[in-house]
């Protein structure tokens, strides 16, 4: 494959000023397993990087041929050091910018960078033993969290645990096993699921099989951890109500996923139709329809108790807030109206919702505004988890600004609990099929 370099002049800079993306560069890649590799982000600016804390996540941007720019969140992989970012990334097959990554991004490669954000990183504190407790990709915050523990010669217990296959698709095994040898306190314990031949225990993993609440609940302090939890969807919802379940108070239970949220229900890849010219929307707008002025079919949506329709202002408060809003998220209008949209968004979930909320008030443009279908988790007035599909449309002015948005949401919670039923069933038959005898 031809190594080439292009200019950063050519690549667009999405945003305004303030925390608006700057230019970056691939500076290094190094492959850490057969299936992740890190890539060392340097700004090209002149200006060191955004500080941050381990464990945040930053967001970039890649003009992707054939694909359009592209943005994807992605956990910086290592402790500040005040010159560089450094991402680990997992190849997958479907992934646009993860196979770009992989195939064809190269030192000199120029990417577009946004500040770090999110809140799943240590304590201030060490008062409290801490878990770190990932699979697969998932290791990526703890990798960041743990160099920034061994610099700070950090007091507490700090245990790092972490699942996956094989020697094969252990990312950082020998940086781990460093850090904690060179620091107190820290230790390490390894599971490979399907270890191989060439797999020794006690050099490359310690335990075989997988990770289990069993095995947490022998070997680490539920009364006092504080736990921190990476990695796929199913790992998470096995091991974060699981804790709970075992006593572990909630607070004590952090977690986030290793990905944007919308990747969890995989890559949007539609592409969006032109836009009809100003004259055309004009003219719809002017016409009945069947009989009925626009207005009234617009009135009798908002009035509906089926859906929920949310508007809010470029801020992210609530300024409209339908029947089907109250019966989805269990609000009264007026306790909705002039709140933050952050009484419906899960905690773990809203730093990145406002990060992707600033973004899209900044670039004037959004992913979901074409028919593609967000899939998130939502939260009740009652505090339960509630599973959501929404779309949104921009409210902008006359000179293009964006001024709001209003989101059509749907609950899928029904479905999705049938879904995850059918799963369970599914793996049941496929586990007793497999049984021998």
């Amino acid at each position: 494959m031809t190594d080439t370099t292009a200019s950063t002049d050519t690549l667009p800079v999405p945003g305004d000023l303030g925390r608006a993306p700057r230019p970056f560069v691939i500076e290094s890649r190094h492959p850490e397993s057969e299936t992740i590799t890190s890539f060392r982000l340097r700004p090209t600016d002149g200006n060191p990087p955004w500080p941050h804390v381990a464990g945040q996540h930053m967001t970039l941007f890649a003009e992707v041929p054939g694909q359009g720019l592209q943005k994807r969140n992605y956990t910086i992989s290592s402790a500040p050091d005040g010159r560089t970012y450094r991402i680990s990334v997992k190849r997958e097959a479907q992934g646009t910018v993860s196979r770009w990554l992989h195939d064809e991004a190269r030192p000199g490669a120029p990417v577009s960078v946004a500040p770090p954000d999110g809140s799943f990183v240590l304590p201030a504190d060490d008062a409290r033993p801490v878990v770190m407790l990932s699979a697969g990709v998932g290791l990526t915050p703890m990798v960041a969290m743990l160099e920034a523990a061994a610099a700070d010669r950090r007091a507490g217990d700090l245990l790092f645990v972490h699942g996956t296959r094989d020697g094969a698709t252990h990312a950082f095994g020998p940086h781990v096993r460093e850090l904690a040898a060179g620091g107190a306190g820290i230790r390490t314990t390894f599971f490979y699921s399907q270890p191989r031949a060439a797999d020794v225990a006690g050099r490359d993993f310690d335990v075989a099989g997988h990770v289990s609440l069993d095995w947490l609940a022998g070997h680490t302090p539920l009364d006092t951890a504080e736990y921190f939890v990476c990695g796929p969807l199913r790992f998470l919802r096995s091991f974060v109500p699981g804790l709970v379940q075992r006593g572990v108070p909630p607070e004590r239970v952090h977690y986030e996923f290793f990905g944007d949220v919308e990747d969890l229900f995989g890559e949007a890849t539609s592409q969006q139709s032109p836009p009809a010219s100003g004259a055309v929307v004009a003219a719809r707008r002017s016409q009945a329809i069947g009989g009925f002025e626009r207005a009234a079919i617009g009135a009798a949506l908002l009035d509906s108790a089926a859906d929920a329709v949310v508007a809010s202002d470029a801020e992210g408060a609530i300024v409209l807030w339908n029947a089907g809003s109250e019966r989805i998220f269990g609000f009264t209008e007026d306790e909705a109206l002039g709140q933050s949209l952050d009484i419906i968004i899960p905690e773990p979930f809203r730093a990145r919702h406002w990060e992707g909320y600033r973004e899209t008030v900044a670039s004037g443009q959004s992913r979901y505004g074409a028919g593609d279908l967000l899939a998130v988790p939502g939260l009740h007035r009652d505090g339960r988890r509630i599973s959501i599909e929404f779309t949104i449309v921009l409210l902008k002015d006359a000179a293009g600004k964006v001024t709001g948005m209003v989101a059509l949401v749907r609950d899928v919670t029904a479905r999705f609990e049938e879904t995850k039923a059918l799963r369970k069933r599914v793996a049941a038959l496929e586990e007793q099929a497999a049984s021998p005898g």
